[in-house]
């Protein structure tokens, strides 16, 4: 039987407009401050390399790029931690039975704080695997794992294996559903990020003030913390309508 999309976009909708407050509260400190110090604290790779395809040196542009990473890392770090918990807190509000406060909730998810971190992992090291293979088989582990973080939030009494068996059972026949709703919430929101971004990027080549780069930088803020909010509804309505189903 296939999933009710339009049902589950609707009821995430719906969280929204009756919890928004505490939606609010958690997206804003485990989501948008910590996007927004990313925007202003990233540096730029120190070696200046051509980007026009006609002249640009391939081997010298990834290693500016492989340079960016390694010196920013902690900082990329600490964002994703920050967004896993913020995700696993709102995850927790709205699947876990005891129908705990924020404060229970957040003691909760640190609690499982090194179980989320593994499965964050593996769910990322299997889709980074699938895209080295063929990029099919990435895209059906994202379909696979879209309710890896619900079950391990819902289900707490669930050890690790039998969590991962339990999202992998409840995606059974219903990857590309998953696949496609993953793409619509996520390229909407790239597709703004990229513009904002690409102009942030040519704000700070010609010497944009700094005004208009922290205006850039609070826009991209905005739409990652929303893309991170809107994840964790849909990822909840969809698990509540799979789970329902046993």
């Amino acid at each position: 039987m296939r999933i009710d999309i339009g049902a589950a976009l609707r009821e995430a909708v719906a969280i929204w407009r009756r919890d928004r407050e505490v939606v609010v509260a958690v997206a804003g400190l485990f989501f948008f401050l910590p996007n927004l110090a990313l925007s202003l604290l990233l540096t730029a790779a120190k070696p200046q390399v051509s980007v026009d395809p006609a002249t640009a040196d391939d081997g010298a542009l990834l290693a500016a790029l492989q340079a960016q990473l390694v010196e920013n890392a902690p900082w990329l770090a600490m964002q994703a931690l920050a967004e896993l918990i913020g995700i696993a807190v709102l995850l927790a509000l709205l699947l876990d039975p005891a129908r705990p406060t924020v404060g229970e909730a957040l003691r909760s998810v640190f609690r499982r704080l090194p179980v989320l971190v593994a499965a964050t992992l593996l769910v990322n090291a299997a889709k980074l695997g699938g895209l080295l293979l063929l990029v099919l088989p990435a895209l059906y582990v994202i379909g696979r794992v879209f309710v890896v973080m619900p079950v391990l939030m819902a289900e707490p009494q669930r050890r690790f294996g039998d969590a991962m068996g339990r999202a992998l059972a409840l995606t059974q026949g219903h990857v590309m559903q998953l696949l496609s709703l993953s793409a619509m919430l996520y390229f909407g929101g790239q597709l703004v990020a990229l513009l904002l971004t690409s102009t942030a990027g040519a704000v700070s080549r010609s010497g944009g003030n700094p005004v208009t780069m922290a205006m850039l930088a609070t826009a991209i803020a905005f739409v990652g913390a929303a893309m991170s909010t809107a994840f964790a509804l849909v990822r909840a309505t969809v698990y509540r309508r799979l789970a329902s189903r046993g």
